[in-house]
């Protein structure tokens, strides 16, 4: 046996394909929609923000400056709404996107601000950042080559809060009303409070914001009270993940077994690269 033939023996799935992370989007994408995790992280495809995703960074952007930057709320609205234009200034509909969100932006960032400015001013990210960054290595199999880092961003963090234990809220912006905690999204809650009992010590209370189109009852807040399940259905999706990445050494051949389904949102606007690989 060579020395080349040993080394390809004891890497894991994520070596063999030069994944050195994973983040909780990108397991949630690969549960979702794994022919567009598969065409993104083995292709090498970009898939381009669409309205919706640069709808909410907008928003984001605007409650940030009231929240770590002091600034008063119309003035936060119109730099969100500048951000929506520039975002959007290459795609399609242009105007009649601009015309139908503009009115969105200003209502969720107007009613994030009343929500959040109440908790107090949370910890500043590192300079130069936007958000904190939290990192905790996942576990898939025993042995040396059976983890993988896991890199994640926080919203808005609060270490004094909770009697010292922290408080980690996330901005959610979206047109449907959660009652209850998606898999998705209690997955990426679980897995950040985690990341961040790790760096602490102590084990922060998680809470999702969702600022909402609607005029009526425009927010909800889910706070996760139980994260077990929840890290149990994301550590079984990491470690269908590297089998499947084990598979082949290949990544053509992973990107053909699996079922290509074009009605997910995932492949709006993408049929290019649909085009690339199922004809």
């Amino acid at each position: 046996m060579t020395d080349k033939s040993t080394k390809k023996a004891v890497q894991n799935g994520f070596q063999i394909h030069g994944l050195s992370r994973i983040s909780v989007s990108n397991i949630n994408k690969f549960r979702e929609a794994p022919d567009a995790w598969a065409v993104q992280y083995l292709g090498g495809s970009r898939f381009e923000a669409g309205w919706a995703a640069i709808q909410g960074f907008a928003v984001e952007a605007g409650v940030e400056y009231g929240i770590f930057d002091g600034l008063v709320d119309e003035e936060c609205v119109d730099l969100a709404i500048q951000e929506l234009k520039k975002r959007g200034k290459f795609l399609k509909n242009g105007p009649e996107e601009l015309e139908k969100r503009t009115p969105i932006v200003t209502q969720m960032v107007m009613n994030a601000l009343e929500q959040l400015r109440p908790l107090g001013r949370p910890e500043d990210p590192p300079k130069g950042e936007r958000q904190h960054s939290v990192g905790i290595p996942v576990r898939f199999r025993p042995g040396d080559e059976g983890a993988i880092d896991l890199i994640g961003y926080l919203d808005f963090w609060y270490p004094e809060a909770n009697d010292g234990n922290g408080l980690i809220v996330d901005l959610k912006t979206t047109s449907k009303s959660p009652s209850r905690w998606s898999l998705s999204h209690g997955i990426q809650a679980s897995v950040y409070q985690r990341a961040v009992k790790a760096m602490t010590g102590k084990e922060p209370q998680v809470k999702f914001l969702y600022c909402l189109t609607r005029k009526k009852d425009p927010f909800v807040w889910l706070e996760l009270e139980d994260a077990e399940p929840f890290i149990r259905d994301f550590k079984r999706t990491v470690v269908q993940m590297e089998h499947l990445l084990r598979l082949s050494d290949n990544p053509h051949d992973i990107i053909q077994a699996l079922p290509h389904n074009p009605d997910s949102f995932y492949w709006n606007d993408a049929q290019d690269i649909a085009s690339q690989y199922y004809q």
